[in-house]
């Protein structure tokens, strides 16, 4: 028995950022969280169950992962399909990218999100947005909010059994028409430290986490507000400061560690100067710069003459799709 499904699923840009863990054997976060799904950078996953395989094989990008890389992400993933589906049949997974892995462009949350969403299709599961949210969150944190398009919001919640922690859409990709996000390509190298270990030791040493998480609590209203309203300047300062707090707790963190490099810092400079657009950085180097397309060619300037070379611009994008012959 041979059962095949495929399907691609966006990059997302946290705009109130997800660094932190209440539970990690489940990826439930200490915050909820926001983010725009990116038009463009995706992550395209075929899954092919047969009855006549003995094991899992994840490749990604060409490349085989070992016992266990396979196992802290895909596997996880396919573990509860399985136990779903009701038979232990196993699968192939080729997954490739189309923007640089491991360098904070979310990956692996485009690449779980896209899994979800094949699996789903081979098995004919006829699961729910939700239901796959929660599956994709299991297997990798930001994955869930790859599951939709748009502006995507993260429920933290409460139980210990993560069913209240899922993701859902609260606008539409179409909603902030002339929002840009301009992806500056600083380094396509791996990162040192992992998103996962990182969000690990600022949990257990950050004396600022504390702060962060109030910060957190007391301005996503506003946040919220910000795009309903397409309150520009509001917006472009809030991605700001909640970038900025989630890199404070980074390098408050012991031992500590950071992700920015000096190049990173000259645009955060000039971006603050400019007024025009926002900074936002995950746990890695390259910088999103969101802007209006108005805007947009005084950045692209500004990045060519720092000499950035690689540079990606994008705008809200839609959810996953699943891709039928």
């Amino acid at each position: 028995m041979i059962l095949e499904g495929e399907a691609i699923a966006p990059s997302n840009i946290a705009i109130v950022k997800y660094w932190g863990k209440r539970n990690s054997e489940l990826n439930l976060p200490l915050n909820s969280s926001i983010s725009i799904s990116l038009d463009g950078i995706y992550a395209k996953t075929k899954v092919v169950f047969d009855s006549n395989f003995n094991e899992d094989k994840i490749i990604i990008n060409g490349k085989e992962l070992g016992i266990k890389e396979k196992q802290d992400y895909a596997t996880k993933v396919l573990n509860i399909f399985r136990n779903i589906y009701g038979k232990k049949i196993y699968a192939l997974v080729n997954s490739t990218t189309n923007f640089p892995e491991s360098s904070g462009l979310a990956s692996s949350a485009a690449g779980i999100a896209a899994l979800v969403y094949a699996a789903n299709s081979a098995l004919n599961l006829n699961l729910t947005q939700k239901d796959l949210s929660i599956i994709a969150r299991i297997g990798s944190g930001s994955a869930c909010r790859s599951t939709v398009g748009g502006f995507a919001f993260w429920e933290k919640g409460v139980k210990d059994s993560g069913e209240d922690s899922f993701c859902y859409q609260i606008f539409p990709e179409n909603y902030w028409e002339d929002l840009v996000d301009i992806i500056a390509i600083i380094s396509t190298q791996k990162k040192k430290i992992s998103s996962r270990l990182g969000m690990q030791t600022s949990v257990n040493s950050s004396t600022l986490m504390k702060c962060r998480l109030e910060f957190i609590e007391r301005t996503i209203p506003e946040v919220i507000n910000s795009i309903k309203e397409k309150n520009e300047k509001k917006f472009f300062e809030l991605t700001m400061r909640h970038s900025n707090s989630m890199h404070a707790v980074i390098l408050d963190s012991w031992p500590s560690f950071f992700y920015l490099n000096d190049k990173d810092l000259e645009i955060m400079r000039w971006i603050q100067d400019y007024g025009k657009a926002a900074y936002t950085f995950d746990a890695g180097q390259n910088a999103h710069i969101i802007t209006l397309q108005q805007y947009a060619d005084v950045v692209l300037d500004f990045l060519k003459s720092i000499n950035v070379e690689k540079i990606i611009v994008s705008k809200v994008g839609h959810g996953p799709i699943v891709l039928h012959d």
